[in-house]
């Protein structure tokens, strides 16, 4: 009997030795920079001095997190909607809400481009309009990902950027990653994405750079990323160039603000360091939050569920801000809100 169960143990071992072994051979390891390939066609060329544009962030929750859905992951149950027409309902719906808003440029987190949890539906080419060039980066990239139950699976995920000028060029930089082996060959591989435009009558250039900061690490992973974000900005508009940076940074971006404790959550944002960043004026709608819990559906518990403000953009200072609206659609088809920027480069 005890010979048995040694056998049997010993097979366990050697099974999950084996498909630890996999993982790793397969697992997803990008350069520190790599140049992104464009996609689409842009009409405009080049943008202007002292003209009026609008930028439009939003985290669309791989089209799977919709107002029936809460997420294992912030204490809910749920991996995935049940079918893929509630997966093709919300990515159809958010596309319109990034039509109607008619944005200069939009960035867009959470994007799928073959992945289990939101049925292999490329995101990627759903969403790209017809007038506007685009680039993706990943940063979830895993054949195959053991947990919950059912399974995760196999994930190809990213953060896209796109709008109606002209690139000149598109890169991924990795971020740091606060995760170890194991742990990490099927964790995201977080980036920011760096995107350059070119100025009408002036050498030097528009830097937009689209990311989704740390959401579930013990917050080390956030600040070290934050740094990273903040020095690259810098760098960039000590050369001259105007910069936009922004996303989703699962960070509060007001200061001293509170979350109110009767309301439901597990999940709650990091607490921003201000002076990881330079002192440059922050894009965000301090009215109306951009994030709910998923702690469970929000249908019914509309009054219940936590709220944050996570989503926005940090401008340089050579960039004016006129207004930063969220674009309410209550939590229907995404966990967060659509946030839209109106902004002018100014010298």
């Amino acid at each position: 009997m005890k010979k048995k169960i040694l056998i049997v143990v010993i097979s366990l071992v050697a099974i999950i030795g084996v498909f630890l072994a996999v993982l790793t051979i397969v697992e997803y390891n990008p350069e520190d920079i790599e140049t992104i390939t464009t996609i689409g066609n842009a009409n405009n060329e080049v943008v202007e001095i002292d003209e009026e544009y609008s930028i439009t962030s939003f985290n669309i929750g791989y089209g799977g997190l919709g107002k029936t859905e809460d997420f294992f992951m912030d204490g809910g149950e749920d991996v995935r909607p049940d079918n893929k027409e509630m997966v093709e309902n919300n990515i159809a719906n958010i596309k319109d809400k990034i039509i109607e808003l008619d944005s200069d440029f939009v960035i867009i987190q959470e994007v799928d481009e073959d992945s289990k949890r939101s049925y292999n539906i490329n995101e990627i080419d759903e969403l790209l309009l017809d007038d506007m060039e685009g680039s993706f980066a990943y940063n979830y990239k895993a054949m195959y990902v053991p947990f919950p139950f059912p399974t995760i699976g196999k994930v190809n995920s990213g953060i896209l950027t796109m709008g109606k000028y002209q690139m000149e060029s598109s890169e991924r930089v990795s971020l740091p990653n606060p995760f170890s082996w194991p742990i990490r060959t099927v964790n995201l591989k977080r980036a920011i994405q760096i995107t350059r435009y070119a100025i009408e009558d002036n050498e030097n250039e528009f830097v937009l750079i689209n990311f989704h900061l740390e959401a579930f690490d013990s917050g080390e992973g956030k600040t070290e990323q934050t740094k990273l974000l903040s020095e690259i900005i810098l760098k960039e508009y000590e050369k001259g160039n105007f910069v936009i940076a922004g996303g989703d940074w699962n960070q509060t971006l007001i200061k001293d603000l509170e979350l109110d404790p009767d309301l439901l959550t597990e999940w709650t944002p990091g607490t921003l360091d201000w002076n990881d960043l330079p002192d440059w004026e922050i894009g965000v709608d301090k009215n109306v939050p951009s994030n709910r819990s998923m702690l469970m559906p929000y249908v019914g518990n509309e009054e219940t569920l936590a709220m944050f403000f996570i989503d926005g953009f940090i401008v340089s200072p050579n960039i004016e801000i006129v207004e930063t609206k969220v674009q309410e659609m209550d939590y229907e088809y995404s966990d967060h809100e659509p946030v839209k920027m109106e902004f002018k480069l100014v010298e």
